[in-house]
């Protein structure tokens, strides 16, 4: 695999979608709300005009849903945008990177060309970060929960470790969970990015947002791209955030498949399952042969899983599984052979 390549690959030559049963992207499978659907199909004749620059209507629904001022967030074409226009706006010189962990944290610091420095993880400890460690750096950036291996750094570190640097935190996945928020952190050093595509299940459309410190979202709302978050994701994300519905549902969805699901993997022999916080579980192969044996004989039978090979911090006996609905996970369970 290619060093910055990602799941989700399920195109074909011709850019065409191959018939896929896709573990290897972590997207919330109850799929498309009727809300974001209906309000798809309400506005789609608005494309005909230029986005609303200010995005008034999903800034609202913004504030609304995670009680935060207007103007301490940035909206996002997709939280990966956020670290590319974060690093060059603010221009660290050395930034840190717990690894294993998502691979556009390195390879945005590498396109402003930032100093990188990795901060290895065990898995004999569960990939827990080492706050006792030494660090002199610019910026350290850290997912919460961390993608691949489902670590959740707690508040009360990430207030300890803002004494020695500035963080930049990762809450993709954080609306799957019932915990708090980093958002309640931000101040000058502390900037949380998170996205909406992964809990809405609209990666196709992009949107996420940012909360940092005033002037600090003044800067970066004048360096991005006015028209960054299209008619149509402005439509869809202020249709979404009112679901309460949707949202309940999906929470309650993940605590019982969770744990059937990880309960089942625990029965692979030769495999060893770390316990997941969010919608995906790290898997350790005995070897990488058999990890390798494993993702060929899903592929035979049109499912993807993630290979882990390419993670800072991994190797080949390492993947990546989403956990979907129950019908799909059972079909996963059962070609795994699993009983």
């Amino acid at each position: 695999m290619k060093k910055f390549e990602h799941g989700g690959q399920i195109y074909n030559a011709d850019g065409t979608a191959g018939d896929w049963l896709d573990f290897s992207a972590n997207i919330n499978p109850l799929g498309v709300s009727e809300k974001i659907r209906t309000a798809i199909i309400e506005n789609i004749d608005g494309v005909k005009n230029y986005p609303d620059p200010n995005a008034t209507e999903l800034k609202a629904a913004i504030s609304q849903r995670y009680k935060i001022s207007a103007e301490n967030f940035v909206l996002l074409n997709g939280a990966a945008e956020f670290f590319y226009l974060y690093l060059n706006v603010t221009r660290p010189r050395k930034i840190l990177i717990p690894v294993p962990s998502f691979s556009e944290y390195e390879r945005a610091a590498r396109a402003c060309n930032a100093e990188v420095e990795y901060i290895f993880t065990r898995a004999e400890e569960n990939f827990e970060i080492n706050f006792a460690q030494d660090f002199t750096a610019d910026l350290i950036i850290l997912g919460r929960p961390n993608n691949p291996t489902g670590n959740l750094i707690s508040l009360d570190d990430i207030k300890k470790f803002s004494a020695a640097t500035k963080i930049l935190i990762d809450e993709s996945f954080i609306d799957f969970l019932d915990v708090e928020s980093a958002r309640q952190l931000v101040s000058k050093k502390i900037s949380v990015v998170q996205s909406l595509t992964k809990i809405f299940a609209i990666p196709g459309l992009r949107l996420g947002f940012a909360v940092v410190e005033k002037n600090l979202a003044e800067k970066l709302n004048a360096a991005k791209d006015v028209w960054n978050v299209n008619f149509l994701a402005q439509k869809a994300g202020a249709a979404a955030l009112s679901d309460e519905k949707f949202l309940a549902d999906t929470k309650n969805w993940l605590r019982n498949e969770q744990k059937f699901f990880v309960e089942n993997l625990k029965k692979l022999k030769g495999v060893k399952i770390f316990e997941p916080t969010a919608n995906f579980v790290l898997m350790k192969f005995e070897t990488s042969e058999l990890a390798k044996f494993t993702l060929e004989k899903l592929r035979q039978k049109k499912i993807l899983l993630r290979s882990c090979e390419n993670f800072a911090g991994l190797d080949g006996r390492y993947l990546r599984c989403a956990i979907r609905s129950h019908a799909e996970n059972l079909k996963l369970l059962e070609a795994l052979e699993i009983n």
